[in-house]
């Protein structure tokens, strides 16, 4: 199984996505979502804090962000994606 992030409000939830995200070998959106340094889920929304401004770069490129939707979607069933700036 893959470790969870620091914190977030349903690791259950969130190991689930990333063991999926391993499988389907999304490989780079695991690698960055490995270092958040937190992630909640909301209602039907995935809000993600990125661990560094170098991830957070990466996580809100047009078609990373787009492709991290879609996964979340089919794997989660929520809605949408919400990158946070890093603290």
């Amino acid at each position: 199984m893959v470790p969870t992030a620091k914190k977030g409000n349903n690791p259950e939830k969130w190991d689930t996505f990333l063991t999926a995200l391993d499988e389907k070998l999304q490989l780079g959106l695991l690698k960055y979502l490995k270092n958040i340094s937190s992630y909640h889920f909301e209602e039907n929304i995935l809000y993600v804090e990125p661990g560094s401004e170098t991830d957070y770069n990466y996580l809100t490129k047009d078609a990373v962000l787009q492709q991290l939707r879609l996964m979340a979607q089919d794997i989660l069933q929520v809605e949408d994606v919400k990158i946070s700036t890093p603290e």
